[in-house]
């Protein structure tokens, strides 16, 4: 009997193809926001597979409507988003993926470190409007990286990733997080040195925030850390918006405490209504705002759907698909993620 195998939203072409050779497929044609609720309901009651993705809320209700599921398959390392424990108590495996991110991401995050660095968004209006008169003029200073200090909250995989990056650009590295690395590893990253959090807020020109949304990191950067900061610091949110009080900053880019900050995450996002910023950040011209898009490379997207097509084929062919978040349908022990978001 053919799969049939269920997509709330478009993936790549590759991947597409792909997986019209593996069963009956139903793609959601919408394309203006994540797919409704009662639009899932309705086309996943005869469905075998369905195929997650982040913006798709897969609750109970949706598993429970499935009345067909055998296999959930995410494009996703956690896929918070899909109610797990309803599969397991269904039996039904769900697949993530491995981190095919931390690359594009701290490209992603260094990129967004130049652009606020340099002004480029703001620059690139100042143009548009047809202020540019002057080659020499002190109208636009921004601020160069060779001889800064950037510190890295949670040096993991991406914070590596962009101390490595930093290091390139001849900047002094500092880092805080819950266990110190070893010389050698701090050797490997730029000669990074450690710090205590207050010390880092205090000496970095460039706070760049890393760590994985946990119960311990959420509303890691409040008032009193940001109040630390220098007068011409940057701050830098690619990980999740939950780390820092955004009205906090707010607060502090308006009053001038703060040079600057370019975010790519927000307390609020998809699929929760009014997705982003608090209002008052579209106002600033100093902050690069940008929709949660640090692994939005075509390259990126492609290996995440195509190894999420994978999964479905080693499913479809009797083999575990890889990257099993519930193990336990399996026999195995539970996963122990810490991992919030």
């Amino acid at each position: 009997m053919t799969a049939k195998i269920f997509v709330p939203q478009a993936i790549s072409d590759t991947a597409t193809e792909k997986l019209h050779t593996l069963g009956d497929v139903t793609i959601w044609p919408g394309t203006d926001g994540p797919m409704p609720k009662e639009e899932i309901i309705a086309a996943v009651s005869d469905a075998d597979i369905m195929y997650a993705l982040g913006e798709v809320e897969f609750d109970a209700d949706v598993i429970a409507a499935a009345k067909e599921l055998k296999f959930v398959a995410a494009m996703h390392m956690k896929a918070t988003f899909v109610d797990q424990a309803a599969c397991t108590a269904r039996g039904i495996p769900v697949s993530g993926l491995p981190n095919f991110v931390s690359k594009t991401a701290a490209e992603f995050t260094f990129a967004m470190l130049l652009t606020t660095a340099w002004r480029l968004q703001e620059a690139g209006q100042f143009l548009r409007d047809g202020k540019w008169t002057q080659n020499q003029a002190t109208t636009f200073l921004g601020s160069r990286l060779y001889g800064k200090t950037l510190g890295i909250v949670g040096m993991g995989t991406i914070g590596s990733h962009v101390a490595k990056r930093a290091a390139a650009c001849e900047m002094d590295i500092i880092y805080t997080q819950r266990n110190r690395l070893s010389p050698s590893q701090e050797f490997v990253l730029g000669n990074a040195e450690y710090r205590s959090l207050e010390d880092l807020c205090m000496e970095a020109d460039f706070v760049m925030l890393c760590p994985a949304l946990t119960a311990e990191t959420k509303g890691l950067i409040g008032e009193e850390l940001i109040s630390l900061m220098k007068p011409t610091a940057i701050v830098i949110n690619t990980s999740r918006g939950p780390i820092i009080d955004e009205a906090a900053l707010l607060k502090a880019l308006q009053e001038g405490r703060i040079f600057g900050a370019g975010l790519d995450v927000y307390a609020t996002e998809v699929p929760e209504p009014n997705p982003g910023p608090l209002p008052g950040f579209y106002d600033l011209p100093n902050v690069v705002l940008t929709p949660h898009m640090g692994s939005a490379a075509r390259e990126t997207r492609d290996e995440m759907a195509m190894r999420t097509v994978n999964n479905i084929e080693r499913f479809l062919n009797g083999k575990k698909p890889f990257d099993i978040l519930n193990p336990e349908v399996y026999g195995d022990a539970a996963r122990n993620d810490e991992v919030i978001g």
